[in-house]
């Protein structure tokens, strides 16, 4: 019978497997930029729209090293589904709508001015490719094998809150990173993942992160999670940083934190998450021998 200390701590040895192969598919990445095979600089949107299908690139090649290692895993059983193109558009036009809540009811408190910017139609086209990759990737790296393992042994509660405070986490080095920002990018790190296992279709939070992304930065001008994004129009931050989220943009408000929190509650009482049911995993040696 398996020890319960060893039980609880099969998903954490998981995952840190599923870093390292992100790791490993690092390691030519770095080398390229390292040795300027490719001059591409990440204040330039070239630069960036490189490192970000880079990014997709390695995390892809880490799932498929893990598939490898686990034959019984596959994009199936990490909610990799082929059918993307509509839960794709529906979650992006949700994840415009939750942006817009906020946006709006910043405005009506006055703590946010819209000012009118240039418009350049390439940039706003190159950041719509360049927030698709990013959705994928952060979707890719925390709600894929990452989630399923956890829902697998823990309760779904605890790995939905695991997996977004990893989520809130991995944005401590963003610029005007605080404890709102935090909270925020955490809750929706949930919101994601509570989407993600009720679906059980990861492209219906590739969409929301991509529309929320996009609508925030690039159709109205906010800072995306303390990032510049050049907008149609430009959203200039108001009164008490507590409501207009300062420098760190939407993520750092109050308003953001009541927008996903009604959100989360109504989801809650709304959907039922059926159970992860556990694969036991078979490592590739075991197969052959």
């Amino acid at each position: 019978m398996e020890n319960k200390f060893l039980y609880y701590l099969k998903p954490i040895f998981r995952l840190i497997i599923f870093i390292f192969f992100i790791f490993l598919w690092s390691i030519p990445f770095g080398l390229l930029t390292q040795f300027d095979v490719f001059k591409f600089s990440e204040d330039n949107l070239k630069g960036q729209l490189f490192y970000e299908f880079g990014a997709v690139i390695i995390v892809t090649g880490a799932l498929f090293m893990v598939f490898k290692t686990f034959p019984t895993r596959n994009c199936e059983t990490v909610f990799i589904k082929r059918d993307a193109i509509f839960p794709f558009l529906k979650g992006s036009i949700t994840g415009l709508l939750l942006i817009g809540c906020c946006s709006f009811i910043m405005y009506l408190a006055g703590n946010v001015a819209f000012t009118e910017t240039i418009i350049q139609p390439l940039n706003i086209a190159g950041y719509l490719c360049f927030f698709i990759l990013a959705g994928i990737f952060e979707e890719f790296t925390f709600r894929s094998f990452p989630l399923v393992v956890f829902a697998e042994r823990y309760t779904i509660p605890i790995s939905i809150l695991l997996n977004g405070l990893l989520f809130g986490l991995i944005h401590a080095s963003n610029p005007g990173f605080n404890a709102f920002a935090m909270l925020n990018i955490s809750l929706c790190g949930i919101l994601f993942s509570i989407i993600t296992l009720h679906k059980r279709n990861i492209w219906w939070a590739v969409g929301i992160h991509f529309g929320w992304n996009f609508t925030q930065g690039n159709l109205l001008g906010f800072k995306v999670s303390g990032l510049n994004q050049t907008g149609l129009i430009n959203a200039v931050p108001k009164g008490n940083v507590l409501f207009s989220g300062g420098s760190f943009g939407i993520e750092g408000s109050i308003i953001c934190t009541f927008i996903l929190a009604i959100c989360i509650i109504f989801l809650i009482f709304k959907v039922r998450i059926k159970p992860v049911l556990e694969i036991k995993d078979t490592y590739e040696f075991d197969r052959e021998r």
